[in-house]
């Protein structure tokens, strides 16, 4: 029993331990594979604020839907925003800084990512209040498109042209690094 009970915990932990370390390797190698393939790393995060864009716009038109529904759509939300913010804050914001030199455009940056998670707990508050919710989730969609719009069209193609082919690798690694740590 006592051998039974130690191989269970064994297993157990080894499970454990490979579901937190493997997902960050994996993503790590399909980055880097994809970036020798000639694949942008700043394509997977516009790719996320394209989701994001996607996800807003049910939140806008789940006028009679339910509270349900509404509680679905943001734990979405919530969760895909975290694993990205994670990845720019980590990653992307700090080059902007140190690589870039442009300190107030990266604290900008992370401003704006405070006053998401802000609206985000407002959207938490308001679930049941059928129009604030909306107004709220109407309110965060702008603030997230003029803040992607910022990082698509300014930050990214800035380091893009900083970064030789080897930075965007590591900087590919990290980015899936990042967000495979909030599995």
């Amino acid at each position: 029993m006592a051998n039974r009970l130690i191989t269970f915990a064994g297993g157990a932990s080894l499970g454990f331990i490979a579901s937190r370390i493997l997902p960050p390797l994996v993503s790590q190698t399909v980055a880097s594979w994809n970036t020798a393939r000639g694949h942008d790393p700043f394509q997977y995060l516009a790719e996320d604020h394209d989701r994001f864009r996607r996800l807003l716009a049910e939140m806008e038109e789940s006028r009679g839907k339910g509270t349900f529904h509404r509680t679905q759509l943001l734990a979405r939300l919530k969760r895909g925003l975290a694993a990205h913010a994670m990845a720019e804050e980590d990653v992307i914001y700090p080059l902007i800084h140190d690589e870039v030199g442009a300190e107030v455009a990266a604290e900008r940056l992370y401003s704006e990512h405070g006053m998401i998670k802000t609206h985000l707990y407002a959207l938490e508050r308001t679930m049941g209040d059928e129009v604030a919710w909306l107004d709220r989730a109407a309110a965060l969609r702008r603030l997230l498109d003029a803040h992607a719009r910022q990082e698509e069209e300014v930050e990214f193609p800035r380091l893009r042209g900083l970064l030789d082919h080897d930075a965007l690798a590591r900087t590919a690694r990290h980015i899936r690094r990042e967000k495979a740590m909030m599995l």
